[in-house]
């Protein structure tokens, strides 16, 4: 009965030590996601002058318990981003800025929603003016990810991440 009881309790202690261990192992704050979705499945992008232009309707809705915020003077943090061989690439050499946003911060509560518009402006290769396109196409399948922070305060140096993927939606080029 004692070796049964004394291997129990060898078993015991080296469960609790190996769970404490995994514990410090494993990220102590993943983060957390909100959901994004674009009003379409697909874009229409204009080019004309080596620039693409596209308007991308979008909800943003927090779905996490606790307030979120991010910093979007332009450029704000969403990123276009396209699938190649079945990776997602950053479509543009960097952000974009939304249309109607003149505040420098964003804050939504639990359950708040934020609507906007994303506007694409993209120059060819090798053409200064706008960020340049990162993709040999503008046509394919796209994403948009905007990163907020939990809490009130974007720029808090240790605030949790917040992160929103969109739905999958195509661009295609337009007829002017």
């Amino acid at each position: 009965m004692d070796a049964k009881f004394g291997s129990a309790t060898l078993l015991a202690v080296v469960s609790l030590v190996c769970l404490a261990g995994c514990r410090t192992l494993s990220p102590s704050r993943r983060p957390l996601t909100a959901s994004l979705r674009t009003d379409s499945a697909q874009i229409g992008v204009r080019h004309g002058g080596f620039t693409y232009k596209a308007y991308i309707g979008l909800v943003f809705t927090n779905t996490t318990a606790k307030p979120v915020s991010t910093s979007v003077w332009c450029p704000p943090f969403q990123t276009l981003e396209k699938k190649v061989h079945d990776h997602w690439i950053r479509a543009t050499g960097y952000n974009n800025c939304l249309l109607s946003q003149a505040m420098p911060m964003l804050t939504l509560e639990s359950g708040q929603s934020y609507r906007d518009v994303f506007e694409l402006l993209a120059s060819d290769r090798g053409h200064a003016g706008w960020p340049e396109l990162q993709v040999d196409s503008i046509e394919g399948t796209y994403r948009l990810r905007w990163d907020f922070v939990e809490g009130t305060g974007a720029s808090a140096k240790d605030a949790r991440k917040v992160e929103s993927t969109s739905n999958e939606f195509r661009m295609v080029l337009s007829r002017q």
